[in-house]
């Protein structure tokens, strides 16, 4: 019995909290703030706005945008039991995520652009970026997964350009930041701003592979590539390798990458001479230096169609906006 006026007493008690807490709740002024309106949004399905808006507003044509809301369509779709009404479409999720990452990204512009809150605008942009980098990441960004796989990757890197074994080329980048509150001065790169130092590896075409993006900008490039998960994988030999003579009876070697002068010459990553001796060294510099310049043009076609990428992001978005894992800019990579 004891038991039972215990329980009871515990309900009540909660129920007196709730209603107290209700009471002191302020009333919402609106449920839908006055001023905004989505009509730009709708001149744009309906194509009413000229086609070329696509690409200005979301660095992408209206048939891209289809496919792409087609494969994000179950998971970002509002739920149909929900007695929301105004829930928002997978399109119109996706359209304000892109919208906000075409270049610097404004809340306050894009809620006004979709008719939207500011922070349904913050809401959704973590949503989709989410479920972009982990449910379409791995079908876009991935390494060789079989020989047969690698074997293509070399081949086409020996016919295109004359490099044996080759597979890939790697680089960093630095994308800028503002300057974060703790240990900002191990964001401080060379370059003289602060930066997070972004690792990534192309194949022949300039398609991402690999991207890592957890080293802040004062970090060398050797040393992110030395601690990176590819060339653990390469060392450790878990990524498929192929193994080939260059001339009859020498050793083996094994498949690497291209990478500039700033990277160590190991047996997983090849650099080209520092100073020549003879025409045969000049010749290997060269066919490595346009080999390499796959990635050079890969990060400049990602930078110029994603102008944030040049310009400061807030850290305190890390968690969701700077990490490579779960950030914008791979999954603006996949887009890419």
């Amino acid at each position: 019995m004891a038991w039972i006026q215990g329980k009871r007493s515990y309900y009540l008690r909660k129920m007196k909290q709730a209603r107290l807490r209700r009471l002191r709740r302020k009333k919402r002024r609106c449920w839908v703030s006055p001023g905004r309106t989505e009509q730009w949004w709708i001149n744009l399905i309906n194509g009413t706005a000229p086609e070329e808006f696509w690409y200005k507003n979301f660095r992408m044509s209206r048939e891209s945008f289809v496919r792409l809301e087609s494969e994000l369509r179950p998971y970002i779709s509002p739920n149909p039991m929900s007695p929301n009404y105004r829930s928002l479409s997978s399109m119109k999720k996706l359209g304000i995520t892109l919208y906000y990452l075409k270049d610097t990204g404004s809340l306050l512009m894009t809620a006004n652009a979709f008719g939207v809150a500011i922070c349904t605008v913050s809401t959704v942009v973590i949503e989709v970026s989410t479920v972009i980098s982990k449910v379409l990441g791995p079908n876009y960004l991935h390494l060789p997964a079989d020989m047969d796989e690698m074997r293509l990757k070399v081949s086409e890197f020996e016919s295109k350009f004359g490099m044996v074994q080759a597979f890939g080329c790697v680089d960093g980048a630095h994308i800028p930041i503002l300057r974060p509150v703790k240990d900002p001065q191990d964001y401080f790169c060379y370059k003289g701003f602060y930066s997070l130092n972004v690792q990534a590896v192309c194949d022949y075409r300039g398609m991402f592979m690999n991207v890592e993006c957890m080293w802040p900008g004062s970090v060398h490039d050797a040393k992110v590539f030395a601690n990176s998960a590819i060339n653990h994988k390469l060392v450790s030999g878990t990524l498929p390798c192929t193994f080939q003579s260059i001339t009859p009876g020498a050793e083996k070697i094994p498949n690497y990458l291209i990478g500039d002068p700033a990277y160590p010459l190991t047996p997983h990553c090849m650099k080209e001479y520092a100073t020549c001796g003879n025409n045969e060294e000049i010749v290997f510099n060269s066919l490595l230096r346009s080999a390499r310049n796959q990635i050079e043009s890969a990060f400049g076609r990602l930078k110029a169609r994603w102008s944030f990428l040049t310009k400061k992001v807030d850290l305190k978005l890390e968690s969701v906006n700077l990490y490579f894992n779960r950030s914008p800019l791979k999954y603006c990579i996949h887009l890419l």
